[in-house]
């Protein structure tokens, strides 16, 4: 069995359409890192920025490559469970100002290729929240049109008593060895649930990913005073491995995974060791970032830099050995640093003559996460097929963290409150 996730040109799944929600919209947009966060019993969210009503900030920074400063405006809009916008009015949801300028931005120092550098963190003095739910940061040029530049969405839990009971399951016959399977019951305590077969909704992300989150799952039954997910087969995730990674936090020296790096006419170019097809490989136990990145550079051995704007960009050059490149298929790298999606420059060409797929990525120094994701096309049907696994493989013994959220919409409400988070990691090592 193979993994598989259609994308219909006409009708796309719930799945597909969150994932569309973050986004960059200019060329000259690069490295956005999007954290912080946290609730009080249940720390930060790892891959998903998640944080209490009246306690979380969040961090957004990001390079602009133009060589100019930009006029970047930033407002935040409220959706409801299915990132669609919500029937609230911004002064519903929003204190203070509905929009406001980014005001801390800094030149990069001392890199070869330049950028400059974009800080925001919010809520803040002059915007702030009084409602839970999903919410869309949006920035945008301060022109007429508002073009704009970037979104990210974030999510704001209340601080209800609400608690999440979680365990693993193993799957059926079938998915024994390839699958996650999570149940899990809600416990409301003083928490009032007038219908909560009506009123609550959940959803499940794996590594923090919208583009393969179980949405919109209604319980299965009540029991008691416990709202119960415990279907077979209702909220299972194939498993994948541990992540590949590269360290390109040094310029001076080679990390492990290196072949060589050298003094480019612009920046360092850096060549990785070819990867292998490890879709049929036994299964290696090592830590990873569940397909994040962190920015850093260490080339200061002797001072403490600004990792945002003393870390430079180089051109990392990748490789996997294929002895026939796939047919009616495309390879792409992927990751939290392709945003989630299939990204044009992180497509993968075939070289015949060295046997492999190349590509050359541009990224600041850092620490990377990414795998290699096989998209395959069926022209006569208009359908593209994402495989995971195809180069990959799976294993129930991989570890990946999950995120539980909890809506809640009772009748004649008009937005979805978020009254619950947990998050909890598979097969811990």
């Amino acid at each position: 069995m193979k993994k598989h996730f259609l994308l219909a040109l006409f009708l796309l799944p719930a799945a597909l359409f969150a994932q569309n929600v973050d986004s960059i919209f200019s060329e000259t947009i690069r490295t956005v890192v999007f954290t912080g966060g946290g609730t009080a019993s249940s720390g930060d969210g790892g891959n998903l920025p998640v944080g209490e009503l009246g306690y979380s900030q969040f961090l957004l920074v990001f390079d602009d490559m133009s060589g100019d400063f930009h006029n970047f405006m930033y407002t935040i809009e409220q959706c409801d469970r299915d990132w669609k916008p919500s029937k609230l009015d911004r002064l519903e949801y929003l204190e203070g100002l509905s929009e406001d300028r980014i005001t801390i931005f800094q030149n990069s120092q001392a890199t070869n290729i330049g950028y400059v550098n974009y800080r925001l963190s919010v809520p803040n003095d002059i915007m702030r929240l009084s409602k839970s739910g999903n919410y869309i940061l949006k920035i945008y040029e301060d022109d007429a049109a508002k073009t704009p530049v970037l979104t990210r969405r974030f999510i704001v839990v209340e601080p209800t008593p609400l608690s999440i009971l979680t365990e693993f399951a193993q799957p059926l016959a079938t998915n024994y060895n390839t699958h996650h399977e999570i149940y899990f019951r809600l416990d409301p305590k003083t928490f009032r649930i007038q219908n909560p077969m009506n009123d609550i909704r959940c959803t499940v992300l794996q590594n923090g990913r919208w583009d393969i989150a179980r949405t919109s799952l209604p319980p299965q039954y009540v029991m008691g005073d416990k709202i119960v997910y415990e279907q077979r087969d209702s909220v299972t995730f194939w498993a994948g491995k541990e992540w590949r990674y590269v360290d390109l936090r040094p310029t001076r020296f080679r990390t492990e995974r290196m072949k060589s790096i050298d003094q480019g006419d612009e920046t360092w170019e850096v060549t990785l060791l070819t990867d292998l097809d490890r879709s049929r490989e036994p299964y290696l136990i090592y830590p990873d970032l569940n397909g994040g990145f962190f920015i850093e550079t260490q080339d200061y051995r002797n001072q403490n830099p600004n990792h945002n704007t003393q870390s430079d960009y180089v051109n990392c050059h990748f490789s996997l050995r294929k002895d026939e490149p796939f047919e009616n298929a495309d390879v792409y790298l992927f990751g939290k640093m392709t945003d989630w999606k299939i990204d044009p420059r992180f497509k993968m060409t075939y070289d015949e003559r060295h046997i492999r797929y190349e590509g050359t990525a541009q990224l600041k120094q850092g620490f990377y996460n990414y795998q290699y994701l096989v998209v395959r096309h069926k022209p006569q049907r208009y359908e593209t097929h994402l495989d995971f696994s195809a180069l990959e493989g799976d294993w129930f013994a991989a570890e990946n963290e999950y995120q539980i959220i909890v809506y809640y919409r009772p009748f004649g409400a008009r937005y979805d409150r978020v009254i619950g988070f947990q998050k909890i990691q598979s097969n811990r090592k």
